[in-house]
């Protein structure tokens, strides 16, 4: 029964990372050059390290309260993926299509 808690909270976390990255992704998709590239690779980035965040509680730690670590670690790493998004979002913004 834990692990379907653990997998269901995972899954929250991981949409509430695609949920900071959407409003910048039809920018970074339609950017061209080497500013979009930048920006992309920067956006991969933040997601990446979101992502590491979310995990990194299931493979370290254990005990009752694995999904409040899970949940404390995932804000941790959504703060940081913002700033990569919106930064992402500015170096991909000087490569835009008009």
């Amino acid at each position: 029964m834990e692990a379907v808690s653990v997998a269901l909270v995972l899954l929250v976390l991981l949409c509430l990372g695609l949920l900071v990255a959407l409003p910048a992704l039809p920018m970074l998709l339609r950017s061209r050059g080497v500013a979009g590239r930048m920006g992309r690779i920067i956006a991969a980035c933040g997601g990446a390290f979101f992502a590491t965040w979310c995990i990194v509680p299931i493979l370290t730690m254990g005990g009752d309260q694995l999904t409040f670590t899970m949940t404390m670690f995932a804000l941790y790493g959504a703060m940081i993926e913002a700033v990569c998004i919106a930064l992402a979002a500015i170096v991909a913004s000087y490569g835009a299509r008009a």
